[in-house]
């Protein structure tokens, strides 16, 4: 697999997005949409590079309002990776606080959570 870097623009004059393919500067694409857009992206870099379409990943920038795509997925990616570490330390803490003898009760209202929520986080 093969990594190649692409960047969408919108046409300004059309409905559809430019396809820019680092490092093939005469290769051009467009699509109607994006998925589009990134299908026909990928046949292109295929034909050019002499490859099948199925080894290429395309690696997408977007060029519109300077929208940051790749930053938002790098953070939502952070984001979701402290949601994983802050729900194992929730267990962990509603089992420590349960295994200690505190209610349920005392434990969802010293972490900020139901009952309900305590009784799912002990329960596995």
């Amino acid at each position: 697999m093969t990594t190649y870097s692409v960047t969408y623009r919108r046409d300004p004059g059309d409905d559809a997005w430019l396809v820019e393919i680092d490092g093939m500067d005469d290769v051009h694409t467009f699509g109607r949409n994006l998925d589009e857009a990134a299908t026909n992206a990928r046949e292109a870099i295929a034909v050019t590079a002499d490859v099948p379409e199925s080894a290429v990943e395309l690696e997408e920038r977007i060029d519109v309002a300077d929208v940051d795509v790749a930053e938002l997925s790098r953070l939502r990616d952070q984001a979701l990776e402290a949601h994983e570490i802050y729900l194992a330390r929730q267990r962990a803490a509603a089992l420590r606080l349960t295994e200690a003898g505190v209610s349920r009760r005392d434990a969802a209202r010293l972490l900020g959570v139901s009952h309900q929520r305590v009784q799912q986080l002990v329960a596995g």
